[in-house]
């Protein structure tokens, strides 16, 4: 029953594949639509899957409460993304997007990646742990440079394979080494590793790949030109997924392996996560280009990810979990509105963003919203998250990270609001008029804008995701 929702996604895959090879080239449009209906399904068999499913397959893979909403995440995510990708992809958008390539491998490819990402997410193996996380990772490698006719996506893919293949060799060396010192592949039994020089060498190495992954300083740089040279919907995939990938690495990796000795590691995140969203912060205040502009806002977001790994206590779970769902509402509401307004207008750049909210006034009103939710302003969803954040940071007596936390915050307010001045204040182009928004692109931004205010004034989902992963972390080993 609990790999229901990966056989889904996988079938959908090759169907989309199979489907392409009889439809005419008129035809085409149905593949998003045939990819976004297998996501459906995959998500509420996901839904109806028993949350505490326990070990499957030898030990390999474990369906719990942390999986289960992880899955959410991912499939939530990839269903967002196929539906403001339909435009592009079918050459619908007014400003034609040269050399998309195949639109039945576009999707299947996705999907590949997202099926990675939930086996990811369930792996309790070493050698499946990996080999899932490759999965999640290559076909992203394919997504970033899918245009081929553009130099730009062509430097993003490339930059990508080098900085992915780095850190996944030193992750590999890492994992080796933990191997040879435990004796054992299960990852929860990889506590029994005795402390030495070289474990704690293999861990800097494993730390050192899910910090490229999870965009954490000084493993960011490859970020800014990826997001800005990859094709504008798998930039906003990537922003998320890669993101989430990176959170349950850290989650397998921390929680599940190292969590006798997390406390002691405490100053070391606390130093990376200042270090992290300072960076991402400051630099983003200089950018131009609204993809980079994102990509150092993703940076900086993965510093308060950080926080909530300065305590090893159960509300670290929820609290970690609810914000990452918080995340995806909120960056995936964000880059709706620029995919929308890059197919229409083919603009990128925050000053060609003026005067949008007298052209259209709910578009730049539920992106605005969804700004000021990652810079944490109340009552929206972003606020409560990066509350339970500050929370465990200050229990663990970082008070002096929520200090720097909550200055970060003041100025990531300062750039999110240069984007709101272009909308509300400079004055609209001379020539401006009403831009159509396809009915697709206005209910995913409302669906996105409705979960970022309920997420905020109701978060009775913490409840629920606190209640189903106590137990996960009571029977982690101690």
């Amino acid at each position: 029953m609990f790999m229901c929702p990966h056989f889904t996604v996988i079938a959908t895959a090759f169907a989309v594949l199979l489907i392409d090879l009889f439809l005419q080239e008129r035809q085409r449009w149905l593949l998003g639509t045939v990819t976004a209906g297998g996501l459906v399904l995959a998500f509420l068999a996901a839904v109806m899957t028993p949350i505490h499913g326990g070990a499957m397959f030898g030990g390999r893979f474990e369906a719990n409460a942390v999986t289960w909403w992880f899955n959410i995440i991912f499939i939530l995510a990839a269903l967002v993304t196929v539906i403001i990708s339909m435009d592009m992809v079918n050459g619908n958008a007014k400003v034609r997007v040269r050399g998309m390539g195949a639109r039945g491998e576009y999707f299947a490819v996705m999907l590949f990646t997202l099926t990675g990402m939930m086996y990811f997410a369930a792996a309790r193996d070493l050698v499946t742990f990996y080999v899932s996380l490759e999965l999640a990772t290559i076909p992203m490698f394919a997504l970033a440079s899918w245009r081929r006719e553009d130099a730009k996506s062509g430097e993003a893919g490339l930059k990508y394979v080098i900085l992915a293949m780095i850190s996944s060799s030193l992750m590999l060396y890492g994992l080796a080494l933990i191997y040879g010192l435990s004796g054992t592949s299960s990852l929860t039994h990889l506590a029994l590793a005795k402390q030495s020089p070289l474990l704690w060498f293999a861990v800097a190495l494993v730390l050192a790949g899910a910090g490229a992954k999870f965009t954490v300083a000084p493993f960011h740089f490859w970020a800014a030109d990826v997001y800005e040279g990859a094709p504008t919907p798998i930039t906003a995939y990537l922003s998320v997924a890669s993101k989430c990938t990176g959170l349950v690495f850290m989650f397998q990796f921390m929680f599940v392996f190292f969590s006798e000795w997390l406390s002691n590691m405490g100053f070391l995140f606390a130093s990376i996560a200042a270090i992290t969203m300072t960076i991402g912060n400051t630099v983003a205040i200089v950018q131009t280009n609204i993809k980079r502009f994102m990509a150092f806002s993703s940076i900086s977001q993965a510093g308060y990810f950080l926080m909530g790994f300065l305590s090893p206590q159960a509300p670290a779970v929820p609290a970690l979990l609810y914000y990452m769902l918080i995340y995806l509402v909120s960056n995936m509401g964000v880059f709706t509105a620029i995919i929308w307004y890059a197919n229409e207008t083919g603009r990128e750049d925050i000053d060609e963003y003026h005067g949008l909210s007298r052209t259209n006034p709910l578009m730049a009103l539920m992106m605005m919203v969804c700004l000021f939710s990652l810079a944490g302003i109340p009552p929206l969803s972003g606020f409560v998250g990066k509350f339970f954040l500050f929370s465990i940071a200050s229990s663990a007596g970082y008070h002096w990270l929520v200090a720097v936390a909550a200055v970060n915050s003041t100025i990531s307010l300062y750039y999110y609001l240069r984007v709101v001045r272009q909308m509300y204040i400079e004055p609209v182009y001379p020539d401006a008029q009403f831009i159509p928004v396809p009915k697709k692109m206005v209910w995913t931004e409302g669906f996105l804008f409705a979960a970022v205010l309920l997420l905020g004034i109701v978060p009775t989902l913490y409840e629920h995701i606190h209640a189903d992963t106590v137990g996960w972390f009571a029977a982690l080993p101690k």
